[in-house]
C-alpha cells in the first residue's frame, strides 16, 4: 500500500501530463543566466493561464526557470558533442510541467517560429510580441544580414548570405548580403619569382581599393560614416605598404653604399696620383709631390667619415617619413581609381620610388659635395642612376627565400584570391617600373592613373570598360606551358539586350592542350569588368603532359555573354568512376542524348555518346543520369564548338523541320 501511494505522487508518466504555452521575457530579467554565470539551459518563462498578465502581481524576475530540452541531434555535451540552444527573448515556447499539477518545474520542448506578421518592437508588457535584439544582442549591420526576425517558408524569408564580396552583394540588390567581407581580397604567397616587392605593394593597395568599394557600397546613404571607415582603412594600408616599401629604402641605400665604397677607394688613389703629378710637374721634387698627394688624401678623411656616418641615418629617416608619402598616395587613389590594375600598381610603386630617390638625393647632396674631388674622376657617376639600379630592392628578387637550401619546384602561383582561387600574376618588367616611376605624378599632388605611358606602353585605364567582353581563361602553373582555352556560357539572362546579357560558365573548350605539364595546371576565370562571380574550374592532364580536359566545379553567374554560339558534345571527364555498375547500363542527359558506358569491375572507365547527337544552343550544362544499381559516379560532359559542316547540317535540318 505504501509503494502504491508513492507511485501516485508527482510521478511524470504515471500522473497526468500538463502541457503549456508561454513567452520568454526580456534578456534583462534573465539574471546571471544570460551573462554566462548560470546553470544549464534555463530561461524565465511567463506561462499562459498560470501567470498573470502584468508585472505588478508577478515581476519577470520572479518567474520560474524553465529547463530547455535538447534534441537528440544536438548532443548533451558528452564527449564534447553539443549544439547551443538558440532561444531568444520574446520567443513563444511550448512545454510541460515536470511535476505535473504542482506546476512549479516547467520544461521547454519547442518554440513557435516567428512570421513576418509578428511585430518586432521593444518590450512593452507580458504576452506582447517584442524584438529579440537588445543591448547584448545587437541588430545586424547591413553587410551581414538584413534585419528580419521571421522564420518561415516563403519568398520573403531571410536570404542566405551569398559567396560574393559586399560590393557585389550591393550590386545584386534584392537584399543580398555577403557571406564574408574578405571575399575578393588577395593574399600574396611566398615565391622565388622576381617582382615580389612590387606585387606585395600591388596586393595590399588592391585590397585597400576593394575595402573602399565595399565601404562605399555599405554606407552609400551615410557618406560621413563611410569616410570615417575609409580613413581607418587608409591608416591600416599605410602601415602595411610602408612596411613593404621599407625594403626598397634599405636596398637602395645598401646598393649606393656598395657602389660608393670601391669608387671612393679608387678615387683616393686617383686623387693622390693627380696631385702627385701636378706638384711634381711644378716642383720637380718627388718627395714634395708625395707629401702633397698624401695631404690631399688626408683632407678627404673627414668628408668620407661624414658620408659613412650619415648613410645609416638616412635609412631610418626616410623610413620614418615614408608613411606620410604612402598615406598621400592612398588618399589620391580613393578619388581616382575604380579598379586597381597592374600598371596602376606600378605607377603607385613608381611614385614611392621617386619620393625615396628624391629624399636620398636631398640628404646626400651635402656629404657628396664634400667628396667632390674624389667623384670628379667618375664622370658617369650619377646618384639617381645608382639608386634606380638597385634592382634587388625594386624588382624584389627573392633569393633569401631559398636560404641556400634545396626547395620544391615553384607551383607558379604567387597570389590567391579569397573565394576564387589562384590568380595568374606575371612578373613585372623592371624597365616598366622605372618608366612608370619617371612619369608618376609628384608626391603631394593629385595622382591620376589614366595617363599615357612612354615607350609604347598602353594607357593605364583604371576605369571599367564601356563595354564588357566575355571572361577569359588563364591557365598557369603545373610545370608546363602553352595550354589555352575559351569559356562556354549558358543560362543566359537578359536576352532582350545582347550587349548587356550575362550567363554562367557551363563549360570550357580547350583550344591548345599545351605540353610539359607535370601536374594539372591552375585555371583562373578572369572578368575584366568584375561583374561575374563564383565560377570555378579544374584541369585534367594525360601521361604526355597535355591538358586533356577542363571541367567546371561551379558555374557562377553574371559573366558578360555577348555572342551565343551553338555547341555539341565534346570531351567527357570521369571525375569519379563510382562502383557497382553493370555492363549494359546506359546514361542519358537532359537534352535526350544517350551514352554508352564502358564498365570495368563495376566502375565506369569510359563514356561514349551515341550518334547522332542533339546539336543545339546549350542553355544548361548537360547532366548525365544513369539508371543502375551502381552509385558514386561523377561524370561531366564537355562542350565544343560546332564545326562548319555540322552547322550546315543543322541549318538543313532546321529548314526541313520548318
Amino acid at each position: 500500500m505504501i509503494d502504491q501511494s508513492l507511485l501516485k505522487s508527482n510521478f511524470l508518466g504515471r500522473d497526468g501530463f500538463r502541457w503549456w504555452i508561454g513567452q520568454i521575457p526580456p534578456l534583462s530579467t534573465q539574471g546571471g543566466q544570460a551573462a554566462g554565470a548560470g546553470w544549464g539551459n534555463r530561461y524565465k518563462v511567463r506561462i499562459l493561464g498560470y501567470h498573470p498578465y502584468n508585472e505588478t502581481e508577478l515581476p519577470n524576475e520572479d518567474l520560474p526557470w524553465a529547463q530547455a530540452l535538447i534534441p537528440t541531434t544536438a548532443g548533451s555535451g558528452a564527449a564534447n558533442v553539443a549544439t547551443d540552444v538558440k532561444l531568444q527573448p520574446g520567443d513563444v515556447v511550448f512545454g510541460f510541467f515536470l511535476d505535473g499539477d504542482n506546476a512549479q518545474i516547467p520544461v521547454i520542448m519547442a518554440t513557435f517560429g516567428r512570421t513576418s506578421q509578428v511585430p518586432s518592437k521593444d518590450w512593452a508588457g507580458p504576452f506582447q510580441p517584442f524584438t529579440g535584439y537588445s543591448d547584448s544582442i545587437k541588430s545586424p549591420s547591413s553587410d551581414t544580414l538584413k534585419k528580419d526576425e521571421s522564420n518561415e517558408q516563403n519568398a520573403k524569408s531571410q536570404k542566405s548570405p551569398r559567396h560574393v564580396s559586399p560590393k557585389q552583394a550591393k550590386d545584386l540588390g534584392n537584399g543580398e548580403v555577403s557571406y564574408f567581407s574578405a571575399i575578393g581580397d588577395t593574399v600574396q604567397l611566398a615565391s622565388k619569382k622576381s617582382g615580389q616587392t612590387v606585387n606585395k605593394i600591388s596586393t595590399e593597395v588592391g585590397n585597400f581599393v576593394k575595402k573602399v568599394e565595399d565601404i562605399l557600397a555599405k554606407y552609400s546613404e551615410s557618406l560621413d560614416y563611410a569616410f570615417e571607415w575609409i580613413n581607418r582603412e587608409i591608416d591600416k594600408a599605410t602601415q602595411k605598404v610602408t612596411s613593404i616599401a621599407s625594403r626598397l629604402v634599405a636596398d637602395m641605400v645598401n646598393g649606393l653604399f656598395k657602389k660608393l665604397a670601391p669608387l671612393i677607394n679608387k678615387g683616393l688613389k686617383l686623387l693622390y696620383k693627380f696631385v702627385y703629378n701636378l706638384v711634381l710637374a711644378a716642383t720637380g721634387n718627388p718627395v714634395a709631390a708625395h707629401l702633397a698627394g698624401v695631404a690631399a688624401q688626408t683632407a678627404m678623411v673627414n668628408p668620407i667619415k661624414a658620408l659613412q656616418d650619415i648613410i645609416p641615418c638616412i635609412t631610418n629617416q626616410i623610413i620614418n617619413e615614408l608613411g606620410g608619402v604612402v598615406k598621400q598616395l592612398l588618399k589620391s587613389i580613393v578619388g581616382n581609381v575604380q579598379r586597381f590594375v597592374s600598371c596602376a600598381a606600378n605607377q603607385f610603386t613608381g611614385s614611392i620610388v621617386n619620393s625615396i630617390i628624391g629624399k636620398i638625393t636631398s640628404l646626400l647632396s651635402g656629404p657628396l659635395a664634400g667628396i667632390e674631388k674624389i667623384l670628379q674622376f667618375f664622370k658617369d657617376f650619377k646618384l639617381e642612376n645608382v639608386l634606380r639600379n638597385a634592382v634587388d630592392g625594386i624588382s624584389g628578387l627573392a633569393s633569401a627565400l631559398n636560404c641556400n637550401q634545396s626547395s620544391p619546384k615553384d607551383s607558379g602561383v604567387t597570389q590567391w584570391v579569397i573565394g576564387s582561387g589562384p590568380k595568374n600574376v606575371p612578373p613585372t618588367p623592371f624597365s616598366e617600373i622605372l618608366n612608370n616611376a619617371n612619369i608618376a605624378a609628384a608626391v603631394g599632388n593629385s595622382l591620376s592613373f589614366d595617363v599615357d605611358l612612354p615607350n609604347g606602353i598602353k594607357s593605364c585605364l583604371t576605369s571599367f570598360p564601356a563595354t564588357c567582353a566575355p571572361p577569359t581563361i588563364n591557365i598557369f602553373g603545373g610545370g608546363g606551358s602553352g595550354c589555352t582555352a575559351v569559356p562556354i556560357l549558358g543560362s543566359i539572362v537578359g536576352r532582350e539586350n545582347p550587349s548587356t546579357q550575362t550567363g554562367s560558365m557551363i563549360g570550357v573548350q580547350i583550344t591548345n592542350p599545351g605540353s610539359g605539364y607535370e601536374f594539372p595546371p591552375f585555371v583562373e576565370i578572369a572578368d575584366e569588368c568584375e561583374k561575374g562571380y563564383g565560377a570555378v574550374a579544374r584541369s585534367v592532364i594525360n601521361d604526355q603532359g597535355q591538358v586533356t580536359a577542363i571541367y567546371v566545379v561551379s558555374e557562377g553567374e553574371g559573366y558578360p555573354a555577348k555572342e551565343i554560339k551553338n555547341y555539341t558534345i565534346g570531351n567527357i571527364v570521369i571525375i569519379d568512376p563510382g562502383s557497382g555498375y553493370s555492363k549494359g547500363d546506359l546514361g542519358r542527359d537532359n537534352y535526350g542524348n544517350i551514352y554508352d558506358l564502358d564498365i570495368v569491375n563495376g566502375s565506369i572507365r569510359k563514356v561514349t555518346p551515341r550518334q547522332p547527337l542533339n546539336i543545339s544552343e546549350f542553355d544548361d550544362r548537360p547532366q548525365i543520369t544513369i539508371d543502375s544499381a551502381g552509385s558514386g559516379a561523377l561524370i561531366q560532359v564537355g562542350l565544343t564548338d560546332i564545326l562548319p559542316p555540322q552547322k550546315e547540317v543543322k541549318r538543313v535540318i532546321d529548314c526541313i523541320l520548318a
